[in-house]
């Protein structure tokens, strides 16, 4: 019997047009395929879950959430992708809202969403916000879920304070429900022991722990180990947990858009204290005051969790396991 070709995840994104991440997304919330290990826990997929993830691709490429087509089997999936190109080619399909594409499905669901979580954020409802929440992070993907739903939930939350239209304590019950929220989901993931490391902090001053936790959770979902160790960190401590962590990466998450004239020189001393090789990623509403400290200190600014996830997905290449 002839042993069967096992394929790295490298050559799995490649052939099935899925990111790395969410291959690893749909194998742990889903169960989509069950990979073999290597003895140092790298995945290896045989041409079987090749072929059925490519099938998946296609049924969510035609508007399907991944939730109601992982119980379908290989052949139910040919059958359904067909019938939806069939309905697409049909003189009625044109102009239609069913011909719209997933992501224009993606996007109503992500924008009913945040409407309906700002609804129950108004009325002062945890339980209906905990509800809206969670049903979105079933339906959506991770990335899509925080880039989509809670980024541009916390930003209309921001600028209706700032408009006096939302009290404080309706800003603290969102964050309190989300905090919690995405704490469970960093938890939950499972990450190989030989993943690359990555610290996630808020530098001294800073304590809006939002944008870290997203951060920690989108490196996370891209394969790598999140350590985040709570906000309002010196860069004494920064420095510390870098290098006992072993970590291979620093993000710093800069949460709120008021010039802070501590941070440059801050900043400088999380450098001197990290060493001059470890590359440092910083983000968040903040960033826009550091640009030039950044490029000072060789750090790499990410306008958006897409950038933080390409610019980690490239370290990832050059590291021998990856999976």
């Amino acid at each position: 019997m002839e042993t069967p070709i096992l394929h790295p995840i490298r050559y799995v994104a490649l052939q099935t047009g899925l990111k790395p991440y969410l291959i690893r997304t749909w194998e742990v919330r889903y169960d989509v395929v069950c990979p073999k290990r290597t003895g140092n826990n790298r995945r290896l997929y045989s041409d079987d879950d090749v072929k059925r993830l490519k099938l998946l691709k296609m049924a969510v490429d035609c508007g399907h959430a991944i939730s109601s087509v992982v119980p379908l089997g290989n052949q139910e999936l040919q059958a359904l992708v067909a019938q939806a190109r069939n309905d697409r080619q049909g003189p009625e399909a044109i102009g239609s809202t069913a011909s719209s594409g997933p992501r224009d499905m993606t996007q109503h669901v992500t924008a009913h969403a945040v409407e309906s979580a700002l609804a129950r954020i108004i009325q002062l409802d945890p339980h209906g916000l905990e509800g809206v929440l969670s049903e979105a992070a079933v339906e959506l993907p991770r990335q899509a879920f925080l880039q989509s739903v809670i980024v541009p939930l916390f930003a209309r939350i921001g600028a209706l304070w700032r408009s006096g239209e939302l009290k404080i304590v309706n800003e603290h019950m969102a964050s309190a429900i989300v905090r919690s929220m995405l704490w469970d989901m960093l938890r939950s993931i499972e990450i190989s022991e030989t993943a690359p490391r990555i610290v996630v902090a808020t530098p001294v001053g800073h304590w809006h722990e939002l944008g870290a936790l997203i951060a920690a959770l989108s490196a996370s979902e891209s394969g790598w180990r999140s350590l985040y160790f709570g906000p309002n960190l010196p860069s004494e401590e920064i420095g510390y947990a870098v290098k006992k962590c072993e970590a291979a990466a620093l993000g710093l998450s800069i949460g709120h858009c008021l010039k802070d004239s501590t941070l440059p020189s801050e900043l400088l001393r999380i450098r001197r204290s990290v060493g001059h090789r470890m590359p440092i990623y910083i983000g968040g509403e903040g960033v826009v005051f550091v640009r030039q400290t950044a490029a000072k200190i060789k750090a790499v600014v990410v306008d958006d969790l897409t950038a933080f996830r390409d610019q980690l997905e490239r370290f990832m290449r050059d590291v021998p396991d990856g999976s």
